[in-house]
């Protein structure tokens, strides 16, 4: 059977993890080194947004116009589609979560502001983590070596255990974090390991040379794992469905899952 570090080996890249079922015993491995999130910063934002909306200074159905200074390249739909239309508050942060909307991100970031995103995070115990810019602006050197974000396995793990117990907002709030988690359409990481009839509601994140993967995971009997695995530090290497960092999220999880 693998280890962690074989998979390193085998993938020569860098793994960070926490594996921590909600009642057992956790598997850490390197769960404290700084990573780099990519678009697994969406998460905090998205939580910063409902909450919120739960202060009633913001409403899920309010508009928010695209505008063609918006938008970037990568990920999502909003790029394709003509500035001008109005697409809600909740349709963003949906967007932002479970296709990795880039252009949508930002129209939450100008929205909300990075300060005022960065003092949620810490006010939600996320120590480590840090939203640096908006997708696809140019690194400061505050920004370095980071880029878009810093985190860790612990801090992510901190915030989705938050969600899966009940912790964020009213009970409302809080379903709907995870009904939105649970859409998530990028199943090319955790999903591909975990063992059939196993759920998953989760983040990702991804560069050339990242492949990140966080969620909520459920087996059949109900039992939840918290989970959070950031494989950095790869070659270079085109996009697709085998891509090796998702090889190695696909490994981390299977092995994670029967031990």
């Amino acid at each position: 059977m693998p280890t962690l570090r074989s998979l390193e080996g085998q993938y020569k890249a860098q793994i960070s993890l926490l594996w921590q079922p909600l009642d057992g015993t956790p598997i850490a491995y390197h769960a404290d080194r700084l990573v780099k999130t990519a678009s697994i910063i969406k998460l905090p934002i998205l939580v910063h947004a409902a909450l919120l909306v739960d202060a009633g200074q913001l409403d899920w159905n309010q508009r928010i116009p695209l505008e063609a200074t918006s938008v970037v390249p990568g990920m999502g739909v909003l790029r394709y589609l003509d500035a001008g239309i109005n697409p809600t508050l909740r349709d963003l942060c949906v967007l932002m979560t479970i296709i990795s909307d880039n252009t949508a991100t930002n129209m939450l970031i100008d929205m909300l502001g990075i300060d005022q995103i960065n003092a949620r995070i810490i006010a939600l115990g996320m120590t480590q983590t840090r939203l640096n810019r908006k997708v696809f602006a140019a690194n400061t050197p505050d920004c370095l070596p980071w880029g878009l974000g810093v985190t860790t396995a612990r801090d992510t793990v901190h915030l989705l255990r938050e969600i899966a117990t009940g912790r964020i907002g009213t009970t409302a709030t809080n379903q709907f974090l995870r009904d939105t988690l649970a859409r998530q359409l990028d199943r090319v990481g955790f999903p591909r390991g975990i063992p059939a009839g196993w759920s998953y509601a989760g983040k990702t994140g991804a560069d050339d040379d990242l492949r990140n993967d966080c969620g909520i995971l459920t087996a059949p009997d109900g039992t939840q794992v918290i989970a959070a695995c950031f494989v950095q530090e790869l070659a270079e290497s085109p996009s697709s469905v085998d891509h090796p960092g998702l090889k190695a999220l696909a490994e981390v999880a299977a092995l994670m899952a029967v031990s």
